[in-house]
């Protein structure tokens, strides 16, 4: 076979797997894809290209971008899963529209949270804000840290892309404050004693593993912090707040020694990133997890220690967790430090593999993700929040083993919430930057 036709028959195989059912036999060992074929980046084009993921790139961004209400209010879930507006989801799916230079667009969905917070007189973000009758509600008020941290780094990476503008100037004093309160001693503890590892802590840190909210030093809530204090130091600056940006320059290096001195580990053999850090009343207990967590820095564009801690990360989760199921393979939503994992794949978990494997010029792996969706997503028009593999008594949310995975001999993916707000958002970021990063447009044509 000559190498001219073979993104064509990449793409046909793609098409291909889509009508297929997924059934047969399973194995957890896992032969890379190409590992015998030439995978570059114009095999990726080309896979871009193709009618199937043309459409559900396109059907997926103006999913988000049509579901946005004249105030800016932007509605989580399509189907009803989820009521109200994540203020978690406004952070990544600014993200995504500074990649695709829709800046007005951004600043309405950030305007509606701030507003929110004024119209109810809360001095942070809560979980959910619902609208009822035309006016805002807090549909829920827990304190998620993390989301509160996607916010601000999505409001200063808006300042930093676009340059100064009034909208910043109006918005200024009231983020500064969230920013100052986010990483207060409250929720950053630092100062010598055994209980300050110079983490910031979280609440209600919401968790696929367990399904419920930990109280924790979670590695993902250590990135956003870090990205945004790092961020917002620069933009203090030019509003002549040098002691704000002093402080927060200050806590961003105090960050990285806390996630240096706590959530770097040898556990896998070599090191790699704790998922998460767990309080234990002296101090903490490393969890020395791996899976979409693990993943935080390549979202949040924010490392706190050397970046051959986040390769190593990927490469051992590549190594244990990467999973081939009928010559799909997949990576588990969570992986567990016995070995086992999650029979789920979860959509921002994708999109985050998506964007490492494009700044690592890993081709092979994207296709091997590329080929996934084709074969899971198969169906539906628009991206999924995630999916399972059901199959031999094995349902929803199930933690198994390899030797779980080998008698699933007839299994299925099944997909939950498709065009979920925060899943889609991460999924359009990375595809926008991916697309960009071979010559594509980052929005697509509506189609």
């Amino acid at each position: 076979m000559t190498l001219k036709y073979y993104p064509l028959l990449l793409c046909l195989f793609g098409a291909f797997l889509c009508g297929m059912p997924f059934q047969g036999q399973t194995s957890s060992k896992v032969t890379r894809v190409a590992s015998n074929t030439s995978v570059d980046q114009d095999s990726i084009k080309a896979m871009l290209q193709s009618e199937y993921f043309e459409k559900l790139y396109s059907k997926t961004y103006y999913s988000l971008l049509d579901r946005i209400e004249d105030d800016g209010y932007l509605p989580e879930s399509l189907t009803g899963a989820y009521p109200g507006m994540f203020p978690r989801t406004v952070g990544a799916y600014v993200l995504t529209l500074i990649e695709t230079e829709q800046y007005a667009v951004a600043e309405k969905i950030l305007k509606c949270v701030f507003n929110a917070l004024a119209q109810n007189k809360m001095e942070r973000i809560p979980r959910v804000i619902g609208k009822v009758n035309g006016k805002y509600t807090i549909a829920d008020e827990r304190h998620q840290i993390d989301a509160q941290a996607h916010v601000i780094l999505a409001w200063a990476r808006l300042a930093l892309k676009r340059g100064h503008t009034q909208f910043e100037d109006d918005t200024w004093a009231q983020v500064s404050a969230i920013m100052a309160r986010t990483c207060d001693r409250t929720f950053f503890p630092r100062g010598g004693w055994s209980v300050e590892p110079e983490l910031v802590r979280n609440v209600a840190f919401e968790h696929s593993k367990e399904g419920r909210f930990w109280n924790v030093w979670d590695l993902l809530t250590q990135s956003f912090v870090g990205a945004a204090m790092k961020d917002m130091a620069v933009i203090a600056e030019r509003h002549n707040a040098t002691n704000l940006a002093n402080d927060w320059n200050n806590k961003v290096s105090a960050l990285s020694q806390g996630i240096k001195d706590n959530m770097v580990t040898n556990y896998w053999g070599i090191q790699t990133y704790v998922e998460m850090f767990m309080p234990n009343g002296n101090g903490g207990d490393p969890y020395n997890g791996l899976g979409w967590v693990t993943l935080s820095p390549i979202a949040a564009g924010w490392e706190g220690v050397d970046h051959q801690i986040l390769k190593n990360t990927v490469k051992v989760m590549n190594e244990k967790f990467l999973k081939r199921s009928n010559g799909v393979v997949w990576m588990p939503t969570d992986g567990y430090p016995n070995g086992t994992f999650s029979n789920e794949i979860i959509g921002k978990g994708m999109g985050w593999e998506i964007d490492f494997a494009r700044s690592e010029m890993d081709y092979t792996r994207l296709s091997e993700i590329l080929q996934l969706l084709q074969t899971v997503n198969a169906g539906h028009s628009i991206y999924m929040e995630g999916a399972w593999l059901e199959g031999n008594g094995i349902g929803l949310s199930k933690v198994i083993s390899d030797q779980d995975l080998r008698t699933m001999k007839t299994s299925v993916w099944k997909v939950k919430d498709a065009g979920n707000g925060e899943q889609t958002a991460w999924w359009c970021w990375a595809m926008a930057r991916l697309r960009k990063s071979i010559g594509l447009s980052a929005q697509p044509a509506r189609i």
